[in-house]
């Protein structure tokens, strides 16, 4: 028994009709009463009765046909949308994020999808922000928030497009039991003898190089004496006055505000954004898409998305 029989039989059913039928499925009449009359056989009892003005389906026609109908039509509508799209239809989106953009812009994202999608699955994964660019462009992750400095130029990735969703000043924080915690600015010069808690070049480049980059500006080298641990690990280590650090407003929103505080710094414009990221290598789903979108919505102000190179 071939599903092409099957298919015949399902046009007749829809149609009652065995020239209209015919002429739907591009075969001849002849033809198409000989598939029918081969697959009653194969069944070993009838599915249609037919008179010279008439065609009907017996009992068990009837439930053949009730019971095949929608799984082709199913198949047909897939095999429709694998044809247009180029690809799968997408049944779950995965979002890469670094900590405080997962906490941030997730929140304010699923609910727009669970709203159209509503059988869409989510697979969330925190990670650097290097690590958020590799799930991208491998396609493990369908987009990706992550930080980027003010020049979204140095983070361009091939097969990729980046647009900025939101931007943050970038703040001293300092144990809220420093003698500097009373004061609303500092001049970053004067934190020259302070231990600095750094953050990793190859997972965390753009904080990286916005801290290397602002005491430079002042006049000298950053003294470290930690390289690379999380966001919370950080404002415990700050908390207890194990060195300062640069950290972004956003990220300083969701550590404890009683034990750290962030102060404004002077005399430099220092930010960090949050960025999103997606692989333009192939075809777009619908749910990348729409999820982008809420994105961008939510930004507020944002501009053109950058193209990869």
């Amino acid at each position: 028994m071939n599903l092409q029989a099957l298919r015949y039989f399902l046009e007749v059913a829809r149609c009652l009709n065995f020239s209209k039928a015919a002429k739907n499925l591009h075969i001849s009449q002849p033809g198409l009463s000989q598939q029918i009359h081969a697959l009653e056989e194969q069944f070993n009892f009838k599915l249609l009765t037919r008179t010279t003005r008439t065609v009907k389906l017996t009992k068990e026609g009837m439930f053949l046909y009730k019971k095949l109908q929608p799984s082709f039509e199913t198949i047909e509508q897939t095999l429709m949308d694998i044809q247009e799209h180029g690809t799968i239809p997408q049944k779950n989106i995965s979002i890469a994020a670094v900590p405080s953009a997962a906490s941030n812009w997730v929140p304010a994202l699923l609910p727009g999808l669970r709203a159209k999608f509503s059988d869409v699955e989510f697979y969330i994964q925190e990670t650097s922000s290097k690590r958020v660019i590799e799930l991208v462009r491998s396609r493990e992750s369908d987009v990706g928030l992550f930080r980027t400095s003010s020049t979204l130029g140095e983070t361009q990735e091939e097969s990729t497009s980046i647009f900025e969703i939101s931007r943050h000043p970038v703040l001293l924080v300092v144990s809220a039991s420093h003698p500097l915690a009373a004061q609303d600015s500092v001049n970053l010069s004067e934190m020259s003898g302070e231990t600095f808690l750094h953050y990793d070049p190859e997972t965390s480049p753009s904080l990286h190089g916005v801290l290397e980059q602002a005491c430079r500006t002042a006049g000298f080298v950053p003294r470290t004496m930690g390289i690379g641990p999380e966001m919370l690990t950080i404002s415990n280590l700050i908390a207890s006055g194990i060195g300062i650090t640069l950290m972004p407003a956003d990220m300083i929103d969701l550590l404890p505000g009683d034990k750290i505080k962030g102060i404004r710094i002077e005399g430099q414009e220092l930010y960090s954004s949050i960025s999103a990221v997606w692989n333009t290598s192939n075809f777009i789903p619908p749910v990348t898409q729409f999820a982008l979108e809420l994105l961008k919505e939510a930004s507020g102000a944002f501009p053109a998305a950058v193209s990869g190179r």
